[in-house]
Parts: structure tokens; sequence; C-alpha cells
């Protein structure tokens, strides 16, 4: 069973395939799924648990070593070989023998103890271990994060982060098809659009329904527009690390604008709401079109004034650096993986995006400046996607095809995105109408582990610098 297992997914992995998510059930079943990403085939493989264990994946594919240990947190069952299975999501706080989603039973108390987690650190002579956060400057989620440092250099970084779990897979168990789209929607804010999306998509595949053109390009419209809230934060946030208060305060005034733009077009700054099975927020075409062109008389100024600064330039270059080879082992995605030179975008593997897509934007360096560089080009890409997107809605018959959800809607539809943190994935089991499984597997849950091995080797007072070129999000693991 556990070589069969093994030789099942490093197999998908030895072919250059995506893994989508890897998590369990409650019936005593892991469930893996791989995508192909050259034609979007998708394969599913499974294993059933046995006597409370099951083989682990982790000793030879360290990308889903944090997913096996999140299922035995959630689940109870032990990924027998794993070489780190430390608590991730539980603390001591939790009741022995609690695991919410084995079953549907009320949580007992909690246990009135201290809830830290025991940290990996290196022991020496000389060794100097600092703790920072969970709580922090400034108005962020809670992340806790404990360096091991010689001098000024950083020789490892154990990042704890779940720090406030909510249980949203656990609550969604049961739930109506109708009750799912606002949890889902407030999973993550950066990402709301992507979560959206995934969930109307398994409903429509489930219900056997193919979207009409004019709906596939309103969603465009909100999945960029949602990049490049996204993105004009982060381009924010990587001068801010370096002291360039100018390019910060620039691109958040930026960023606000385009807010307001949001909340004018479609009623929320962050998108909320926009997206449901068969249906998407509209805006008028010229009125999405004048707002792109608003933000480029904004944007074009400000990538003059960062491309050419020397000392900004310079100072991005070669610090906290992931080689390819390690940004494959872990499974990375979204501007981690492609600033790396790894050529993957989840839009490439959607057939509603071919007509408009062209392509990942991929740097080699994989340092602090190829991400910069690589959200430059993703902002300017997803501009020029909302217009095409504008024009042709502009040009759709407007006669669209009415969504009908079926009573007894069952089965199991495995969607993705590419949010703004990577590709996005939502593993959805239905029965009769019901929830029964609701997995979400994030893109920046797959580059927490590559962050903690970028900031190995540099200085401390890198470490801000390196954390905000990745930008992610503590919100999408805290679900």
């Amino acid at each position: 069973m556990s070589t069969s297992w093994q030789m099942r997914n490093t197999e998908q992995k030895g072919l250059n395939h995506e893994l989508l998510a890897l998590t369990a059930n409650r019936h005593g079943n892991l469930l893996a799924s791989w995508l192909n990403p050259l034609d979007g085939r998708q394969l599913f493989l499974e294993l059933e648990v046995s006597n409370g264990s099951f083989p682990s994946l982790a000793s030879v594919m360290p990308e889903v070593a944090w997913d096996e240990r999140e299922i035995n947190d959630l689940f109870g069952w032990i990924p027998t070989g794993h070489p780190d299975l430390r608590p991730l999501v539980r603390t001591e706080r939790w009741p022995q023998g609690f695991f919410p989603l084995r079953s549907l039973s009320e949580p007992p108390n909690w246990r009135d103890v201290e809830p830290d987690l025991p940290s990996l650190k290196v022991e020496g002579e000389g060794v100097t271990i600092m703790k920072v956060g969970p709580t922090h400057a400034g108005v962020i989620e809670s992340g806790h994060f404990v360096f091991s440092l010689m001098g000024e250099n950083v020789l490892y970084l154990d990042a704890h982060l779940f720090q406030n779990h909510r249980g949203i897979e656990a609550l969604l168990e049961t739930k109506s098809v109708n009750e799912v789209a606002p949890l889902v929607a407030r999973v993550c804010a950066a990402d709301t659009v992507s979560n959206q999306t995934n969930w109307a998509l398994a409903v429509e595949q489930l219900a056997g329904f193919a979207q009409p053109p004019g709906l596939v390009r309103k969603r465009i419209i909100l999945l960029e527009a949602e990049r490049i809230l996204s993105h004009l934060n982060d381009l924010a946030q990587i001068p801010a690390g370096v002291g360039f208060q100018v390019a910060h305060q620039r691109a958040l005034a930026m960023k606000e604008s385009w807010q307001r733009s949001l909340k004018s077009l479609y009623g929320h700054r962050f998108l909320f709401d926009t997206v449901l099975p068969g249906w998407a927020r509209s805006a008028p075409s010229e009125a999405v079109l004048d707002a792109v062109g608003k933000l480029r008389s904004l944007w074009v100024p400000w990538r003059q004034l960062v491309r050419g600064h020397h000392g900004f330039r310079n100072r991005i270059k070669g610090v906290g650096v992931t080689p390819l080879e390690r940004v494959v082992r872990l499974g990375a995605q979204g501007v981690a993986a492609r600033a790396a030179g790894k050529p993957f975008d989840a839009r490439q593997s959607l057939p509603w995006y071919r007509e408009t897509f062209q392509g990942a934007v991929t740097q080699g360096s994989g340092d602090v400046g190829a991400r910069f560089r690589v959200r430059l080009e993703e902002v300017e890409a997803a501009m020029q996607l909302i217009e095409e997107a504008a024009v042709r809605l502009r040009e759709t018959d407007c006669q669209e095809e009415e969504f009908s959800l079926p009573r007894e809607l069952s089965g199991r539809a495995v969607t993705f995105t590419e949010s703004p943190h990577g590709m996005n994935v939502h593993d959805v089991t239905v029965a009769e109408g019901r929830i029964s499984r609701y997995h979400i597997r994030s893109g920046t849950y797959r580059n927490w582990p590559l962050l903690a091995q970028a900031v190995a080797g540099n200085a401390v007072a890198d470490f801000p610098l390196i954390n905000k070129s990745f930008e992610l999000c503590y919100s999408c693991n805290d679900r």
C-alpha cells in the first residue's frame, strides 16, 4: 500500500504535473488531485486510511509536509514516516482526542494552558534565538516567527502560522448550497474573487452548466481587478522595506484610487459578493475602461520612478533568493515560483482564459528584484486583459443562459483559479444539496515553507524586505 501510494503520486510529480490538493474526508479516505498543466486534465487518487494511519509522502514530496501535518491535526490520522510531525494547526489548548473534521460533534471546552507550539531551533555556541509575533506592529494578521541567528545572519527560520484558526472547513460541512457563498467570499479579502469563482465553478460543473461568453468575461474582469489590487499593495510594500518612501506612498495612493474605482463599479472595495454560481456582477464597459485609463495615468510615472532608481534596484538584487530546484521541490506557486523561472500560471490551464491570456510572466534570478519585476509585468498584463474583456463584453449579446440550481445537487468537483498569490484550489463534495466536505488549498499555503527557506542565509534586517516581496496571506491559512 505504501509503495503504491508513493509511486502513483511521485509519478505525477515526475511528469511535471501540479498537485492541486491533498486532503482527507470523514469517511477515512485520503484524496490527492493532480493537474496536467498542458491540457487541463485532472487525475484523482484515493487511499483508504488503515488502522488510523497512512504512509507519508513527505519524505519523497516535501511539498505535502504541511498537508499531512494538517490531516494529522484535524482528523487524527498519523502519516507514518513523516520527518516532522509537530502540530501545525492544533495547540495544547485543544482537548486530547478532539479532531474537528473527523466527526460533526460539538467541540469540548478548551484547556486552560499556554498555546505555544514547539519550535525547531539551531543550537550551539553563539546562536541567538529571536522571536517575532504573533502580534505585529501595523494592521496585519497574526504570525509567529522564531529566528536562529549567528550575529546578524539568519541560520534558520521556523514559521508558526494558523494563529487564528477559524474552522471554516468544518463550518461549511452540512451547509446547504445556498448558504456557502458569503462564507467562501470572506475566507480572505485579498483572494475573495478567486475563492468566489472557485465555488461558482464547482457548482456549475456539478450542474452541467456551460458558462456563456458574457459571464466568462465579467469574471475575467473581476479576477484581474483583484490581481491588480493585490499587486499594487505588494509593490508598495517592497519599497517600504528599504525606506524608499516616495515610491511606497505613491503606490499606496494608486492602490487607494483603484479601490475607489472598484467601489464605484461593483459596490465594494474588496469585491465581496460579486460572483455566484451562474452569475457575476457587471459594470458598464465604458466605465471599466475609464477606470483602467485613470489607473494607467498614475501607473506609468510610478513605474518610471522605481525602474529608474539605481539604489533601489541594487538593494533588491540578490536578496532572498529561491532557486528553481527548491521552488519545484516545495510545490511553490504564483509570483514566487515564476520569479525563479517556473513557467506555470493556472490561467493557461483554464479554457475560458485562452482567447486573451498571453502566457506566464517569468524571471530567473528568484530574488526580491525578480518578484518585484514579475508583479510589474503582471499588473500591466492584467490591465490589458481587463480592457480586452471589457471591449469584447460590449460586443457580446446580452442575452445569457439562465442558471438553474439542481434541487439535489451531488458530486465532487476540484476547481482552481490563479489568485494573486498563486493557484488557489477548492475541493468540494456535495451530497443532495448539502456540503459534505469543502477543502481550500490557497497559493499562499504552498509558499510559506519557501519563504522560510528563502530567509536563511540573509541578514536579519533583510527579513522585512524578503517577507514583503512574498507578501503572503495569513488569513488564507487561518481558514
